[in-house]
């Protein structure tokens, strides 16, 4: 199956959405059996009477092609047919095996590879050896043409709310039910090919029925997140979202990348027009430097790509490398006249001639890596100086800088780096205080949202797991894990500052550990007196699913209704924060 989206369409019936219960309802289990069993009976009987013009006696099909797409359709179908069935099949493997050239071919690509699909499925064994070498055949003529398993992954794909198998078989169960009426007069090509997708649509049926049983449909696709999807859609015309009344390219990236978090199969075909007109809409506004928007103008190109790099669309190839160009414009190399013992160095900002931070710089190499950059790129290798020089890890972090006092605006104190393996927003700087040092320099605070997109942006460019700075941000992560607040803040700075950027934090919460390959957290518990106990290993996947359906809001959306800071005040960003980080905890 090529989508992990079409094989967790399941889920979607359990979620008791109002929606799927106005929707065709799928058929579960072997679905065409009577048409495939009396299809099957018709090209067997007037066979062996020699009507319908059969390749030979008794040979199902008209030729070597269509005879070997019928018996990969029989070898598949729920009868499972085999070469242990004698005369049903043994005439049309014969027939095939006569074709069979010196040079191991059975004829064209399509025919060969066919043939050799149904070998395989009539007895694996028995025909091993001719599988073998048409298979080498197959390789040096371009490879194998499209199978049975592409058919039915094709199928799969297209599987929507309100699409399933039974509907990609109806035209060939039309075709069917003809050939069946025909009975001497049967079509043997049309026939094969209308057999042929009748137990294609059989077979993506039952794996769907497969995955319906599975068991872990609870997590894949949750009625908070239908909740929410349906709100988000209730914000948007023609796939656009707006702020304050103004259609926004950065919104409608946003709201665009949370609705693609519902698997493809899952969507109604109304629900799929809306996003492609947003996609399009999206395009269109690309001008001739790659950006979508005049503000914020990395930060808008990134979420716009994220979106896009889902898309379908053929044009959306040309409008991602060009995204990309301007991304890698904006980054503070030797190009903008940086050197790496400048601060700034390999960092991203907004756009233009503003400062390098780490927040913009994530979103960068996400979309860089997103557009198809490879991560031994020397952009991402660059990024990881300036990473370096957010985190407090002196060991790989030796720059000092000098800022304005957070006490004294109109005085400049030195910041140097601490050494607990969290990140601030930039060097030097952080939105979660200062630890002052007896000699009067400053260490910016680490902080909760700032740390993981330290692990996420090491991730992306390419940084292992078993690398000290990437251990060192995980053991900040462990020692200051907590979904209730985003971690880090100055008691100073008062009881709110623990609110700030809270979705924010969950968005790369999820995103960074997802990415690291971090399935748990192992923390430990506190006692009443503050004291550590015995390491606990947190599922973050499931305790971020319950804390997110605990705090969302009775129409689907969620909003930091503890600090507005950063936007956070707006639910259509904060549902939007939600539900990329609900995508990630599967």
């Amino acid at each position: 199956m090529s989508r992990t989206s079409a094989s967790l369409f399941f889920t979607f019936l359990i979620a008791g959405s109002a929606v799927v219960a106005q929707a065709p309802t799928r058929q579960t289990g072997d679905i065409f059996r009577g048409q495939v069993d009396r299809l099957v009976d018709v090209l067997r009987d007037t066979s062996r009477l020699d009507q319908g013009h059969p390749a030979a006696h008794a040979v199902l099909g008209a030729d070597a092609l269509s005879t070997a797409k019928i018996l990969v359709a029989m070898g598949h179908c729920h009868r499972r047919y085999h070469v242990g069935d004698g005369p049903v099949v043994r005439p049309s493997l014969d027939y095939l095996l006569q074709q069979r050239r010196a040079d191991g071919s059975f004829g064209d690509v399509a025919t060969t590879a066919w043939t050799a699909d149904a070998l395989e499925r009539m007895d694996d064994k028995g025909y091993a050896a001719e599988c073998a070498v048409a298979r080498r055949w197959l390789a040096g003529h371009g490879g194998d043409a499209p199978g049975f398993a592409a058919s039915v992954a094709a199928v799969l794909d297209q599987v929507q709310a309100d699409r399933w198998p039974q509907h990609f078989g109806a035209d060939a169960k039309k075709v069917a039910d003809a050939q069946i009426a025909a009975g001497a007069g049967v079509d043997r090509k049309a026939a094969a090919d209308a057999l042929l997708q009748l137990v294609v649509c059989q077979e993506a049926n039952r794996a769907l029925d497969k995955q319906a049983a599975g068991g872990d449909a609870g997590v894949a696709w949750s009625p908070e997140q239908e909740k929410a999807f349906q709100w988000l859609l209730l914000q948007q015309k023609d796939g656009v979202f707006a702020v304050r009344g103004e259609e926004s390219a950065a919104l409608t990236g946003f709201g665009l990348l949370a609705l693609q978090t519902k698997p493809r199969g899952m969507r109604t075909a109304a629900q799929q027009q809306t996003i492609e007109q947003g996609l399009r809409w999206l395009m269109a506004r690309q001008d001739d430097s790659g950006n979508f928007s005049e503000d914020e103008v990395n930060y808008t190109t990134c979420v716009v790509i994220g979106a896009l790099a889902r898309s379908d669309d053929p044009n959306a190839a040309a409008v991602l490398q060009k995204a990309q160009r301007a991304i890698l414009g904006f980054q503070n190399v030797e190009a903008a006249g940086y050197q790496r013992r400048d601060r700034d160095y390999g960092s991203v900002g907004y756009g233009g001639s503003q400062r390098g931070d780490l927040s913009n710089t994530h979103f960068a190499l996400q979309a860089l890596r997103d557009s198809g950059l490879p991560e031994d790129h020397e952009a991402l290798q660059k990024a990881i100086v300036f990473l370096q020089r957010t985190q407090n890890l002196k060991a790989s972090n030796d720059l000092t800088t000098k800022i304005p006092d957070p006490e004294k605006p109109d005085t400049v104190v030195e910041a140097v780096s601490g050494d607990d393996g969290g990140a601030a927003y930039y060097p030097g700087n952080s939105a979660a205080g200062y630890l002052v040092q007896p000699d009067g320099k400053v260490v910016p605070r680490s902080y909760g949202s700032m740390t993981y997109a330290l692990l996420k942006a090491y991730t992306l460019a390419g940084v292992k797991g078993d690398d000290p700075r990437v251990q060192a941000a995980v053991k900040w992560i462990q020692e200051h894990w907590d979904l209730a607040v985003n971690p880090g803040a100055d008691p100073a700075m008062g009881e709110k500052a623990k609110y700030q950027g809270l979705f924010y934090c969950y968005m790369l919460l999820a995103q960074a550990l997802d990415s690291a390959g971090i399935d748990t957290v192992v923390t430990a518990a506190a006692d009443a007196d503050g004291q550590k106990g015995a390491e606990q290993k947190i599922d973050w996947r499931a305790a971020l699913r319950t804390r997110l359906a605990s705090m969302q809001q009775a129409d689907g959306a969620w909003v930091n209704g503890e600090n507005g800071r950063w936007m956070e005040s707006v639910p259509l960003l904060c549902t939007c924060y939600a539900m990329v980080a609900l995508e990630r905890c599967r």
